[in-house]
């Protein structure tokens, strides 16, 4: 696997999966969920298609063991169990955003759900 700083960004989070069928490490996925979500992909089945879409291009980048990507249905198990507050301080960090204390976003509904 490349020295990627976004593979790096996400090395250091605790992967709750069980090791038994393992085949795609928790930062290589966290990090293409992280890249299609910034290129606008939005559900996992978006997500899975611009893996897809980019499978050369990704596995040049990345160098996966085996040349394998995950699928979306991996992206989605391996994010039903990470820590959102980890993930968001490591996602904080990789992008230098430092939040101020007590800061918030406003969202009402029709932001949420991209009406």
């Amino acid at each position: 696997m490349s020295e990627i700083e976004i593979i790096k960004a996400f090395a250091g989070l605790k992967d709750p999966r069980r090791r038994a069928g393992q085949r795609h490490n928790l930062p290589l996925s966290l990090a293409l969920f992280t890249l299609a979500i910034a290129a606008g992909n939005k559900g996992f089945l978006a997500i899975g298609d611009w893996i897809s879409s980019y499978r050369e291009p990704l596995i040049d980048l990345f160098q996966p063991p085996k040349n394998r990507l995950p699928s979306y249905s991996t992206v989605r198990r391996a994010l039903l169990h990470v820590d959102y507050e980890d993930y968001s301080v490591c996602l904080s960090k990789f992008f230098n955003v430092q939040p101020n204390t007590g800061e918030t976003v406003g969202l009402d509904g029709k932001v949420l759900k991209g009406s």
